[in-house]
């Protein structure tokens, strides 16, 4: 694959707006946590379209868990719409965006601190994007969510997970993690990369890891763990196939 340009690059606003449905409860032992967000507005300048675009994307995620003793075992599910590219004509893509993004994402779902998905953020070569950043489960190709803008022409991803915590001590917290990870559309990525196919599995992401709060408060504390990511075929399609690795240990004081 040779040297590629994130589109054409010029000044552009972006006016979105957020209608978002949240909730937390239970349904007798059964705990419910879910969301839904659809965003509206439009980029009068997309990159990788090349054009302005209309935007209109939305965002579902749902968690069921149940406790047991001193386990809480969880299901969840996370959607984030992406783009179908129309590669016809003279322009790059159809005049709407699909590709679901956030201003800054701040989700616990799939126990992001302990999966390479995003804990790490992976970059895409020679195109100054990444294909996810840190803390995000979002492929949103943006070069950072601090400092790049949001970006709603990407491929969106579907994310199916497994997992349980486990409270070993009132200060100790362990836990495991399973991620199945999907693009929803490949075409964003085909026409920023000038590569196709690009198949639409991303791969499996297995994780451990614990927190530890030796004052029993937020003031101080530990995590550390450990994950894996075994490519699926896009990814295979992207990049070399192997599979990837994070081990990690942080420290938190807040006073």
């Amino acid at each position: 694959m040779g040297a590629v340009v994130n589109g054409t690059v010029r000044s552009h606003a972006i006016r979105t707006y957020y209608l978002g449905w949240t909730g937390n409860g239970h349904i007798g032992r059964v705990n419910v946590t879910n969301a839904f967000y659809q965003a509206l507005g439009h980029d009068d300048f997309n990159t990788i379209a090349g054009r302005r675009v209309n935007i209109n994307a939305r965002m579902a995620a749902l968690e069921l868990s149940v406790d047991k003793d001193w386990a809480r075992y969880r299901a969840s599910f996370f959607y984030a719409s992406g783009d179908s590219s129309n590669r016809s004509g003279a322009s790059r893509t159809d005049s709407t965006a699909h590709g679901f993004d956030s201003i800054v994402d701040g989700h616990s779902l799939c126990r992001e601190r302990f999966q390479l998905w995003d804990h790490e953020g992976i970059r895409l070569t020679a195109t100054g994007v990444a294909l996810v950043t840190p803390m995000s489960l979002l492929p949103d190709l943006r070069s950072s969510k601090e400092e790049g803008q949001a970006n709603f022409v990407n491929p969106g991803i579907y994310v199916f997970n497994l997992g349980a915590d486990f409270d070993v001590t009132p200060k100790l917290r362990m836990f495991v993690n399973s991620n199945y990870l999907r693009f929803d559309r490949t075409e964003p990525l085909q026409l920023l990369l000038f590569q196709q196919p690009i198949r639409h599995s991303i791969g499996t992401d297995f994780g451990a890891g614990f927190e530890y709060r030796p004052p029993l408060s937020e003031n101080i504390v530990f995590r550390a763990g450990a994950s894996a990511l075994v490519p699926g075929q896009g990814l295979q399609d992207i990049y070399n196939g192997r599979v990837l690795f994070s081990l990690f240990a942080k420290i938190k004081f807040q006073f």
